[in-house]
């Protein structure tokens, strides 16, 4: 009998629901209706959640923006 490893990924809050998982991204419907696509990550210490490229469909009009490090936020309007 062949041991199996069991992973545990630890990223939904009460009422998120998961909507994909694919080996690039997991998508999340959060509570409030946004989405996050949560990148994922294969490297040499195995699989983990790249924190600092998590994209957030919300809502609005048709902009994106970037929050960046220094406070600044960019933004795209179409």
């Amino acid at each position: 009998i062949e041991k199996v490893n069991k992973m545990r990924i630890n990223i939904l809050r009460k009422g998120d629901t998961v909507i994909n998982v694919n080996r690039d991204f997991i998508s999340v419907r959060r509570e409030n209706g946004e989405v996050d696509l949560v990148p994922l990550i294969i490297d040499e210490s195995g699989l983990r959640i790249d924190k600092t490229n998590i994209v957030t469909i919300g809502y609005g009009n048709n902009t994106v923006s970037t929050d960046l490090d220094n406070d600044v936020t960019i933004i795209n309007y179409q």
